[in-house]
């Protein structure tokens, strides 16, 4: 151990300099890659909106899958429903859960959500805000785990439909606080209650995506009937959003009605979290068990868009990355979720390019030192075959020697 110890301090020691500048640039490539990887896993994980796969299941591999439609497919409530019986269907067929199995809660193997976007208005007293409105259904907020500043979410399967959760920005412009749980609100002249109350989502491409405005989530029939569906409402000129204030004089609003569209359409995005026991198996389980139509309907594997693999395909067809063929508009944690895969495709070739100039960088290292050897193969072999003579008398005298003990 001390003979090889002074070989690694001799060998240092007699670098020259054009040497030492050559190791240094191997180390600082390979902290690069190292440190370009951590950055990765750290940006993936925290794409909340990506991960229900990871949090489903602890016992098995599970995958998210989600599946964008136009508005002009007319996608609504009945649409999912009977999605969801052929998925559920499918699971039975494939083995992964019995017959008389629940879709939902419990011990069920796989979840759903589906959601459309829109704006409405929305009043409280003399106040009124036109907001971006999130129409949902399913169990939305588990694929979607925005922070909660108070109350609680709403879950999809609530008989009344009345319940919805502001963003802090929206809770403080009509009543200046965050903690308002129980408090009511006017939409399409009937009243609704607010389930809670939570954190804006943030960052630049979340903006980007159009996500500066205001913004309730409430049931989608909800929307459906009291505001109105347009996905292409992010895209807005900036209008959406404005705040007024009605004089005292003004007439109130006509009174709306309490019954709920139940058969709307323009749901834009249905989510499910399922089995993923091979790679690509919930993908290809989902287009072949619903007989979607790929060139309209756009399926994205959300649990594997972070991983090597698909960052690596990404980078061979980047030059057409930016070209939509599909008739679809993505709600803004898809698009925020694109422009982190843009990034860390970016980022996976630049390891790639390091790791390329280590090897070559390491070649030549070796080719050189074999060209200057002052060994030859059998050399090797016979200080092998030493080496391996003294590790069995060494073990065979201590064996000896505690026989006894």
């Amino acid at each position: 151990m001390i003979k090889i110890k002074d070989n690694i301090t001799n060998f240092f020691k007699n670098l020259r300099l054009k040497q030492i500048i050559y190791f240094s640039v191997i180390l600082i490539l390979f902290l690069i890659v190292l440190g370009l990887d951590a950055y990765r896993n750290y940006t993936a994980n925290h794409q909340y909106d990506q991960m229900m796969g990871k949090r489903w299941s602890d016992e098995t591999r599970c995958g998210q899958v989600s599946m964008f439609f136009s508005e002009a497919q007319g996608v609504n409530a009945d649409t999912v429903s009977e999605y969801a019986y052929k998925i559920n269907k499918g699971l039975i067929a494939d083995g992964f859960q019995e017959a008389d199995a629940s879709t939902q809660g419990g011990n069920a193997v796989w979840n759903y959500c589906f959601s459309g976007v829109g704006s409405i208005e929305i009043t409280r007293g003399l106040k009124s805000v036109t907001a971006v409105a999130i129409g949902v259904g399913g169990d939305f907020f588990q694929f979607h785990p925005m922070q909660v500043m108070s109350g609680n979410y709403f879950t999809g399967d609530i008989v009344m439909k009345d319940y919805v959760i502001l963003d802090e920005e929206l809770a403080w412009q009509l009543f200046g606080s965050n903690d308002i749980v129980g408090e009511s609100i006017i939409l399409g002249g009937v009243p609704h209650y607010i389930a809670g109350v939570v954190k804006k989502d943030s960052g630049k491409y979340v903006k980007a995506s159009g996500m500066v405005f205001p913004t309730i989530f409430m049931s989608f029939e909800s929307l459906a009937t009291y505001g109105k569906i347009d996905a292409s409402v992010l895209s807005t000129d900036g209008t959406l959003g404005k705040f007024t204030v009605a004089s005292k004089n003004d007439e109130e609003a006509e009174a709306g009605t309490s019954d709920v569209d139940t058969q709307a359409k323009g749901i834009v995005c249905m989510e499910v979290v399922m089995p993923n026991t091979v790679d690509n198996y919930a993908a290809n389980f989902v287009i072949d068990k619903l007989g979607l139509n790929t060139t309209q309907v756009e399926v994205v594997d959300n649990s594997a868009r972070f991983e090597d693999r698909h960052l690596l395909d990404l980078i061979g067809k980047f030059n057409t990355r930016g070209m939509q063929t599909k008739p679809v508009i993505y709600p803004y944690w898809e698009n925020n979720a694109r422009a982190y895969e843009n990034i860390l495709a970016v980022i996976f070739l630049i390891q790639i390019i390091c790791q390329i100039i280590i090897f070559i960088m390491v070649a030549i290292i070796v080719i050189q030192a074999y060209r200057h050897r002052k060994w030859t193969v059998s050399q090797l072999v016979e200080k092998a075959a030493d080496w391996k003579y003294n590790l069995e008398s060494n073990m065979k005298y201590h064996n000896e020697k505690w026989k006894y003990f």
